[in-house]
């Protein structure tokens, strides 16, 4: 069945309130939230990111004007289409609206006809754009796959060459992935050959290192550059980028690890991970092997949104996680490569 269309309506005028959300409800596959003051349209504009916003513009602070003025700020609700209602024909109020980003204005009394023209015509407008944007994701994923597989061919046979091609690829979009991506590397091959692995699959992992966030690319710079905690829709966003990883990497023919490490490396022992909420064993083993290497260097570096740990208490936690986010006798053999490390250094 088809998912409804979410409109939210926000006005101080309960009567109207009702009267409108009920007009919109009747008139098409349209789930109607309301708000009948500004803090509450905002709060569920931001939970339940409407496909359209019809709001007052004149109401107790915040107005209209004071909403619109913090949704754009949310890169989440920035781009909801927004509709002004008012019952001032003042020119001025109209432009002002316009400009700070309203993407129609109607003035009290209207019609019923008028307003669903006007709901309809931004609607399709938004299902044209998005459109557009996955088309263009599209064209972007077709590029990078094919700057991939050139790096790879011209460095197949040196892997400090295509290391250093591929972060330098990665860190045009990401300040921190340059130094984050070189220690992971590291570390994970490190800890790959404490295993006794084979050559072939420590090379698997060695490559699957170096793209592991690959899926990013497809992030928006506002959520991944963005310095404070990210909101939990914010979070969301930031989740889907192992299926974006996949996605891009799964054509080019890679060998079963890289692909594994990028798109299962946030699964967890206990199965509370995603994307699929694997468990144990089931999660592929160098995806267990990247895990551990990952949140140790995300916890002893300093990044956007927190500060580093000690190495002590970064010890301590992933102990504590053994057998509940990470592979219990992995984390024993890292934690092994770390203490050597720690005795050479003194």
């Amino acid at each position: 069945m088809k998912n409804p269309i979410k409109l939210l309506v926000i006005d101080d005028d309960k009567s109207l309130l009702i009267g409108l959300a009920e007009a919109l409800r009747r008139e098409g596959w349209y789930q109607v939230l309301t708000a009948d003051n500004g803090n509450l349209g905002i709060q569920l504009a931001e939970k339940n990111l409407p496909h359209l916003i019809i709001c007052d513009l004149m109401m107790p602070p915040p107005n209209g004007i004071a909403v619109l003025q913090t949704l754009a700020k949310n890169p989440v609700t920035a781009a909801i289409p927004f509709i002004f209602l008012t019952a001032r024909t003042d020119h001025e109020d109209k432009l002002t609206g316009l400009d700070l980003g309203a993407d129609d204005y109607i003035t009290k009394p209207f019609s019923k006809d008028e307003l669903m023209i006007r709901v309809r015509t931004l609607l399709r407008r938004k299902d044209l754009t998005e459109s557009m944007e996955r088309s263009n994701s599209e064209e972007e994923i077709n590029l990078l796959r094919a700057e991939i597989r050139n790096i790879m061919q011209s460095s197949a046979a040196n892997h400090n060459q295509l290391a250093e091609a591929m972060i330098q690829m990665l860190s045009l979009r990401d300040s921190q992935t340059e130094v984050h991506v070189r220690r992971v590397v590291e570390l994970s091959n490190k800890l790959a050959r404490e295993l006794g692995l084979g050559e072939d699959l420590i090379q698997q992992i060695y490559l699957g290192s170096l793209l592991h966030d690959i899926g990013k690319i497809g992030i928006p710079d506002s959520i991944l550059q963005k310095e404070q905690a990210l909101t939990d829709e914010e979070h969301s966003v930031i989740m889907t980028h192992t299926s974006l990883g996949k996605l891009i990497l799964q054509p080019l023919g890679l060998a079963p690890a890289v692909i594994e490490i990028a798109y299962y490396h946030h699964e967890r022992w206990d199965g509370g991970g995603y994307p699929e909420g694997l468990e144990g064993e089931n999660i592929p083993l160098p995806a267990r092997i990247f895990s551990i290497v990952d949140a140790w260097d995300t916890l002893t570096s300093d990044r956007q949104s927190q500060n580093s740990w000690s190495q002590k208490k970064t010890i301590a936690h992933l102990r504590e996680q053994a057998g509940r986010h990470f592979d219990p006798n992995l984390v024993e053999s890292f934690l092994a490569i770390i203490g050597r490390e720690s005795k050479e250094k003194r």
